[in-house]
């Protein structure tokens, strides 16, 4: 690390490379002794930055999200609207780019969890309950409006988010040994099984939705 790095640099490589050290051995596997070597500057050094592995935590926390909330602006904006395909294929396109593009976040939540480590606790406040009460408030505003069946929003939620992850998680599990469709492929199926699943029984086949159906709460989406 060059001597004359300014704080704030010194701290962004600081979470970079715990993030690496971390998602390679985990959390009780990466001491600050091997951090601190890696980086090419002592403890000190470290805690000069970092008081605390909570504050080093958080840092990442913070850092991860940061990343996560860059993607989802797109989201947020079909959110307010009622094309059904349209946000549930853009929920299934951050889910899978995630897994494929950032393996090191979902490394960093298996140790946390496996661990018992207080960051699963700070990833799921921090990067999973705004994500999920969007999903869920969308499904229940689509129930009230009539075009989704009477279920659970948040059972509906995880049982849609649950299949496209494991879609991601396989891969990560088991790299080169399952058949990889392209990804587009993979959310457009996907999607399609769960609205053929959560539609009203009277309307199976809901139409396409013309092209300022985002900002009409009534329209459906295509299931085709």
């Amino acid at each position: 690390m060059p001597l004359r790095m300014k704080s704030a640099e010194r701290r962004a490589a600081i979470v970079r490379e715990a993030i690496r050290l971390f998602a390679e051995h985990g959390f009780r596997g990466t001491t600050t002794r091997q951090l601190a070597s890696a980086l090419g500057v002592t403890e000190p050094v470290l805690y000069q930055h970092f008081p605390s592995k909570s504050d080093l935590y958080s840092a990442i926390i913070e850092a991860k999200a940061a990343e996560v909330t860059a993607h989802t602006s797109g989201l947020a904006e079909l959110s307010r609207g009622s094309d059904d395909r349209a946000f549930f294929g853009e929920l299934g396109e951050l889910i899978l780019r995630r897994y494929d593009e950032d393996p090191q976040l979902s490394r960093l939540l298996f140790f946390s969890a496996l661990e018992g480590h207080e960051l699963a606790e700070l990833f799921f406040e921090r990067l999973y309950v705004k994500f999920y009460r969007m999903v869920t408030g969308y499904i229940r505003r689509r129930i009230g409006a009539g075009a989704f069946r009477t279920v659970n929003p948040e059972i509906a939620a995880r049982g849609l988010i649950g299949m496209i992850s494991y879609h991601g998680l396989v891969g990560i599990l088991f790299p080169g040994k399952l058949k990889r469709p392209e990804r587009k492929r993979v959310v457009c199926e996907l999607v399609t099984i769960f609205l053929d699943g959560i539609y009203r029984p009277e309307d199976p086949n809901p139409p396409v939705p013309r092209a300022d159906s985002a900002s009409e709460p009534s329209s459906h989406s295509t299931a085709s």
